[in-house]
């Protein structure tokens, strides 16, 4: 089994980051790296966790900023990484992304109230 580190995944952010895959492609990663890959600590499957909620939380590539923070902790201060990451997704406005992406074909089913 392929093991998912810190680095890969920061990695694929990157990626996603810079436009070079699209919100759809990084969503579908992350669920066949949840699906197929070993998760190194608790902050990766947490990070990992949010990539495969993208559509459902309306998160957008500028939303990696806060896993580049997360990941970017030491190992030995995982719990902060975690608590980070998961309290990120309480700040996310989801009510003004679902005006700027209800026209979205990828957000938009995910934009209905």
């Amino acid at each position: 089994m392929e093991v998912l580190d810190r680095v890969k995944l920061l990695q694929q952010a990157q990626l996603w980051k810079q436009g070079s895959v699209d919100s759809e492609a990084m969503w579908l990663w992350s669920l066949q790296a949840k699906a197929e890959m070993k998760v190194v600590d608790a902050a990766v499957r947490d990070a990992l966790d949010m990539l495969c909620s993208i559509p459902e939380d309306l998160l957008i590539s500028e939303d990696t900023e806060v896993i580049f923070d997360a990941l970017g902790n030491p190992e030995d201060q995982t719990d902060l990484s975690c608590n980070l990451l998961w309290n990120y997704l309480d700040m996310v406005d989801t009510r003004s992304r679902r005006a700027t992406l209800a026209q979205d074909p990828f957000y938009g089913p995910y934009c209905q109230d």
